[in-house]
């Protein structure tokens, strides 16, 4: 397995590399905004402009628009997302996909590594890769708020912070890898696994910005994932963790499943 994980180290470090700087950068640019911007009368001013339909909706949210909300908001934000699925989805899809859509798989199996060995490799690399990516992220959280004097986070509701934000990442990467076993293309299953986090994202987004359509919340991957939850009231919902922790495990089953079964290339 080791050889495995050195040959994946050289082929994905660029990506991790870049992935991890953009993520540590942005936390640090929100909290060097937030520093600069009195966010409680923002917040009021925004919602004085707004149309009343637009206030109902987004009062309850602009309310609550304090320092704390908003660095916690940066780890909502749509690039934040972004960069975590650019890593697990691009594993996932080059893990099996990849190699066959290269003819590198041939290679693989020539090796005396079993097929379970290298799904195994294959996981414990990719979650190593999330947890370094989150980690630089939550570094940038804490030394941005000391370097522009915001009140900081206790340290165990950032490490509760990164556990939250792995666990929906290798839910999207179980989920990418399974399309993997049984996939020919690279390009095929990342499309899947990003329609798939796009309809999570969308779905989690209409839930919480429209009452009537709130049922449909727990449908969605990141409805499980409340970074000013944790953060600001200090709420872990371990539950809500491991759930995301069961689909990841359920999803890598069947990719484990179906690897050991499919003829290669």
């Amino acid at each position: 397995m080791r050889n495995l994980l050195r040959r994946l180290a050289r082929r994905h470090l660029a990506l991790i590399f870049a992935c991890g700087a953009i993520l540590a950068g942005f936390q640090f640019l929100i909290c060097a905004i937030v520093a600069s911007i009195d966010m409680t009368s923002a917040a009021q001013q925004i919602i004085a402009f707004l149309p009343p339909v637009m206030q109902t909706v987004l009062a309850p949210l602009l309310a609550g628009a304090t320092d704390a909300g908003m660095v916690a908001f940066g780890w909502n934000h749509p690039i934040t997302h972004a960069l975590g699925l650019a890593v697990a989805i691009s594993l996932a899809a080059r893990a099996i996909a990849g190699e066959v859509e290269s003819g590198a798989i041939e290679l693989v199996a020539a090796q005396p590594i079993s097929r379970t060995t290298y799904v195994l490799a294959q996981v414990v690399f990719a979650i190593s890769m999330i947890a370094t990516i989150g980690g630089l992220g939550i570094t940038a959280t804490a030394l941005g708020q000391r370097v522009f004097d915001l009140d900081p986070f206790p340290p165990q509701r950032l490490l509760l912070l990164l556990l939250t934000f792995i666990s929906l990442q290798v839910a999207a990467f179980g989920i990418t890898l399974a399309f993997s076993s049984f996939g020919r293309e690279a390009g095929r299953v990342a499309f899947a696994g990003v329609l798939v986090a796009l309809l999570s994202y969308l779905i989690q987004a209409i839930a919480a910005l429209w009452p009537r359509a709130a049922w449909i919340g727990p449908y969605s991957l990141h409805f499980y994932y409340d970074p000013r939850e944790v953060l600001v009231n200090g709420t872990f919902a371990a539950s809500e963790t491991l759930l995301l922790a069961g689909v990841f495990a359920a999803a890598t089953a069947i990719a484990l499943r179906r690897y050991q079964s499919r003829d290669l290339p």
